[in-house]
């Protein structure tokens, strides 16, 4: 649906595409495409802490429109479970949910998840629109069609393929975030610089050195990036199983360590993006370790996760056996064939250069050099138990 004042760019991947309405101040715009869905109800799947902070300016509007079922849960990764889907989508029913009802991803990449599987699941498909309120969901995960929940033994084990109706953004909620969530918006804002858009990492630099991260401009400007980057490496490749897996430089060890600290502390742990960030100087190092990447390129990695405030080493209470454990079920693993003591990853050659082919840019590693890459990033204190333990 339109959204008058707002800025429109369409996000085509494959042969689908959908509109990303996005502007500054602009929650009535907002609500007035939603006013055009006709839904007879809305279910607003979301956290308790996006609740607290931006329920009001969504919801009171919402209910002028249409009755609504908000479907909240504790924030966190841990939201992303076969339990507290089955649990929204019994709620839903319960409260009248049609083919006619819509769907509403607020708030970040998690709910956005849980939002998606729960719409495609719900008889058997029903409109969703993302209304994000975080970087990382902004700038990443809602320029996807996919849609996934956790399982007990790693991260999106069991999910789907949907089509959102459309992205909605005021960057004015991307204002109030706390510090730790804008930056790890920016952590995947700057995996697309380092593995595809090479030439905005200047400007990336630039602006973590000394620009106002929450400044309008600034947050159109990344987000602008983030959509270019993307869109650029789906368009061919809509379900992200070719080209498109470039989008995973940095997941096999960020996902491993951020379901690792999630277990240890929950929604205090590491943030996905800052995960990912971490994940990242495991590949950097990694891809030097096998002659293929400069000192220099790692120091920028290195540069970048300083200034973002991402961890620079292992998460204080998570052992490498912890992480190494997770990476051995990594989703990638199946799309090409690896023996057991190897990992499937991505690395680059260079900035915005993959490793392997253009059109599958992912390599095996062997699980030893992971291990001993993420073993060298302990802390001192832990690197010495470990070492005494062995």
């Amino acid at each position: 649906m339109t959204a008058a004042g707002m800025r429109m760019r369409p996000i085509r991947l494959g042969d689908v595409s959908y509109p990303y309405h996005y502007g500054h101040d602009c929650i009535d715009d907002i609500l007035a495409a939603l006013g055009e869905y006709d839904a007879d109800r809305f279910l607003v799947v979301t956290d308790d802490n996006v609740l607290a902070l931006h329920g009001e300016a969504l919801l009171e509007g919402l209910r002028a429109l249409a009755p609504v079922e908000v479907l909240s849960l504790p924030a966190g990764d841990g939201m992303k479970s076969l339990g507290h889907l089955a649990g929204h989508l019994e709620r839903a029913v319960a409260a009248g949910a049609t083919r006619r009802s819509v769907v509403i991803a607020f708030g970040g990449g998690v709910p956005g998840n849980l939002a998606g599987v729960l719409a495609a699941l719900l008889y058997r498909g029903v409109r969703m629109v993302h209304v994000p309120t975080t970087t990382v969901a902004a700038m990443d995960s809602v320029i996807s069609l996919k849609q996934a929940i956790n399982s007990s033994r790693g991260k999106n084990h069991f999910g789907t393929y949907l089509t959102p109706q459309a992205v909605y953004l005021d960057v004015a909620l991307l204002r109030t975030l706390p510090d730790k969530q804008l930056r790890s918006g920016l952590c995947e804002a700057t995996k697309n610089c380092l593995a595809i858009a090479p030439h905005a990492i200047p400007a990336m630099r630039k602006l973590l050195a000394d620009g106002d991260l929450t400044a309008p401009e600034s947050l159109l400007w990344l987000l602008e990036e983030s959509l270019a980057a993307k869109t650029g490496v789906t368009a061919k490749d809509a379900r992200e199983q070719g080209s498109g897996l470039i989008l995973e430089y940095g997941h096999t060890v960020g996902h491993a360590v951020e379901l690792c600290d999630q277990k240890l502390r929950g929604a205090q742990g590491v943030s996905h993006g800052e995960a990912v960030m971490f994940g990242m100087l495991v590949a950097a190092r990694i891809a030097a370790e096998l002659g293929v990447l400069t000192a220099d390129e790692v120091a920028v990695h290195d540069e970048l996760a300083r200034a973002l405030g991402a961890p620079l080493t292992v998460p204080a209470g998570i052992t490498v056996d912890e992480i190494m454990a997770t990476v051995r079920s990594d989703n990638k693993r199946g799309y090409m064939t690896a023996g057991p003591d190897e990992a499937v990853m991505v690395l680059l050659r260079g900035f915005g250069e993959p490793l392997g082919s253009p059109d599958l840019p992912l390599v095996t590693v062997p699980l030893r050099l992971v291990e001993d890459v993420v073993s060298g990033l302990l802390p001192a204190a832990a690197r010495l138990a470990e070492e005494v333990a062995a």
